[in-house]
């Protein structure tokens, strides 16, 4: 997620002792006239002392522009390249790419028979939604994902239309790419506990699973998928304390105190809701670093994080 699971997020999870198995960056803008190798992407890759492998994510309408960045990626320790077929930004989609891939599957095609032709076998994968509009659409792209032979599909549950409203994930449409697909698939969309994960993992894509938005609320579902203990308040105050110091050592340099705390915001937005109201409230509006952590030290995790 561009500016949230960052090289910060993935050193605060190694620091808090709950990894996942993979990595994948934010996505890499490619387009005809940039070569748009972001610094934070770069440092993500570069600055990786997790020992995590890490995917290096693409984003683009043209097959050219898309090889041309995929070959200089090569180049980096990464795992191997990821083709974003499922971003539902409007200005990401505006350009044809992201999911506005699903919009063209002759453009979808080219992007991925390219992309195939030089990333090395065990290296390529692609991540998309199930349509642009309606689930229906989906046989078509998880043909033209087949054609393309990935080494590793992820598949969010939802249409771009559906954006990320509550309750649009449509998980048998999961098991269908599962069915479809010659490689693992990973299954992924509102995975926020670990009843649900567990779930997912046992009746839905027993590849595994992709969480985003979740790990953010509690990073501490990777630890609890590997038979470690729920979450206490303790825990959750050492986790943001530790995603202080970390978004600092990389912020410091251009962010002011206020700067500081909108950067944050950006995690917390993912935390609110298990919140008090006027926890919320104030950290909301905060603009002094050292006043949102001082509410932060004061949060109880998620009620819904135990090992039920």
């Amino acid at each position: 997620m561009q500016d949230v699971t960052d090289l910060a997020f993935m050193r605060t999870l190694a620091r808090i002792g709950s990894l996942p198995d993979l990595f994948v960056t934010a996505y890499f803008r490619s387009t005809p006239t940039t070569c748009a190798i972001a610094e934070a992407n770069l440092r993500c890759i570069e600055e990786n002392e997790t020992g995590v492998p890490i995917l290096a994510q693409l984003a683009g309408s043209e097959p050219a522009p898309l090889v041309r960045d995929a070959e200089r990626l090569l180049q980096l320790p990464i795992a191997g390249i990821n083709l974003n077929a499922g971003c539902p930004s409007p200005l990401v989609n505006r350009h044809g790419a992201g999911a506005g891939l699903l919009r063209d599957l002759p453009t979808l095609r080219a992007c991925l028979q390219g992309l195939r032709a030089i990333v090395p076998h065990g290296q390529f994968s692609v991540k998309c939604r199930t349509g642009w509009a309606a689930a229906d659409e989906f046989p078509a792209i998880l043909a033209e994902i087949a054609a393309a032979t990935p080494d590793l599909a992820m598949v969010h549950g939802r249409t771009r239309k559906a954006l990320y409203s509550p309750g649009t994930v449509q998980p048998e449409t999961i098991r269908q790419a599962v069915t479809a697909l010659n490689c693992p698939v990973l299954g992924n969309g509102d995975i926020t506990t670990l009843p649900q994960a567990r779930h997912w993992l046992t009746h839905i894509c027993p590849a595994g699973i992709m969480i985003g938005r979740g790990a953010v609320r509690n990073p501490y579902l990777f630890r609890q998928l590997r038979g470690g203990a729920a979450p206490t308040d303790d825990d959750m105050h050492h986790y943001f304390a530790v995603l202080v110091e970390e978004t600092n050592l990389i912020l410091h340099t251009k962010r002011t105190a206020a700067g500081h705390c909108n950067r944050m915001k950006k995690y917390l937005a993912f935390c609110y809701n298990y919140f008090t109201p006027e926890q919320e409230y104030a950290l909301r509006r905060c603009t002094d670093i050292s006043d949102m952590q001082r509410i932060l030290s004061t949060v109880s995790a998620p009620a819904d994080s135990g090992q039920n």
